[in-house]
């Protein structure tokens, strides 16, 4: 198993949310909406329109108003990431306020690697703080099934409540169809997330990556009684990945590290648990 290749799986995903700026370097709205103090910025609610209203606390939420054939998705609460050793993995606030110049405090992802047109960014959802509009768009003339968006650009738009939407035209449409009952979210996942437990700062899924498993999950969390736990899930593990993972965790307490592998029929449960001294042996540790 070649280690910097599982780290990297985790960084990767991690520093999407970093590369959003690069969106708007040509952007050409000549609608100003943008002030010095998030605090003088009108509110969502000056949007006329429907808003978005649902709880994104996990990324089956987020699957939840997403719409089928996502192959991938991530959720990130950054909030919760900068009240631990997990923040070294969040990008620093400047990026995270550039989309809309106040604090992106929880992002989802969700991907389809197979759409036609070569991008397999899908959906992103956002939770800001304030809820205010601090960023320049143009609006669109007619609403959505009553939800306006709003052009960042020529490809992207974004649509207000909790969560921001934000897309392309047809990724948000389709998230509003799921919305609005007129779609199907996604449950290609909810088998696997049936063996998750709430409250993970960090999710990553995916079904991109057959050579390890039909299906992969990856999540961080910090514990209430201290410590950390990295938990991965997988239908269908390859044999080759089960046995490194075994043989990691023959000698994990070397590293400060405490396994627990179990199975159930196709879906294998990884748990691994290390206290606040060991937390770097955690997040280096190859997870498949």
């Amino acid at each position: 198993m070649d280690k910097k290749s599982a780290i990297g799986i985790f960084l990767v995903v991690i520093m999407l949310g970093s590369i959003l700026p690069l969106f708007f370097s040509g952007s050409s709205n000549n609608n100003n909406n943008q002030t010095n103090s998030p605090s003088e910025a009108p509110g969502i609610d000056t949007i006329p329109g429907n808003k978005v209203s649902h709880q994104l606390d996990s990324i089956a939420d987020g699957l939840a108003m997403s719409p089928e054939n996502i192959t991938s998705a991530q959720y990130v609460d950054y909030a919760k990431m900068h009240q631990s050793q997990l923040k070294i993995f969040v990008p620093n606030e400047t990026e995270l306020s550039t989309l809309y110049n106040v604090r992106l405090t929880k992002e989802f992802i969700a991907v389809d690697s197979n759409v036609p047109n070569g991008t397999d960014i899908a959906l992103r959802m956002h939770e800001i703080e304030p809820k205010v509009v601090n960023f320049q768009y143009i609006a669109s003339k007619e609403p959505y099934k009553g939800y306006y968006l709003l052009s960042r650009s020529e490809e992207y738009y974004n649509v207000v409540g909790s969560p921001m939407l934000f897309g392309s035209k047809e990724s948000i449409e389709n998230a509003i169809d799921v919305i609005s009952g007129d779609a199907s979210g996604s449950h290609y996942f909810d088998r696997l997330l049936g063996y998750t437990e709430p409250g993970a700062e960090y999710q990553v899924l995916s079904s991109d990556n057959e050579l390890v498993a039909d299906q992969y999950y990856l999540e961080f969390k910090a514990l209430e009684e201290g410590g950390y736990a990295r938990t991965s899930l997988f239908m269908n593990l390859n044999e080759s990945v089960l046995s490194d993972i075994n043989s990691l965790a023959q000698n994990s307490s070397t590293r400060g590290l405490e396994y627990n592998i179990t199975n159930n029929n196709d879906i294998t449960k990884v748990i691994v648990k290390t206290n606040e001294s060991n937390f770097f042996n955690l997040a280096l540790e190859p997870s498949a």
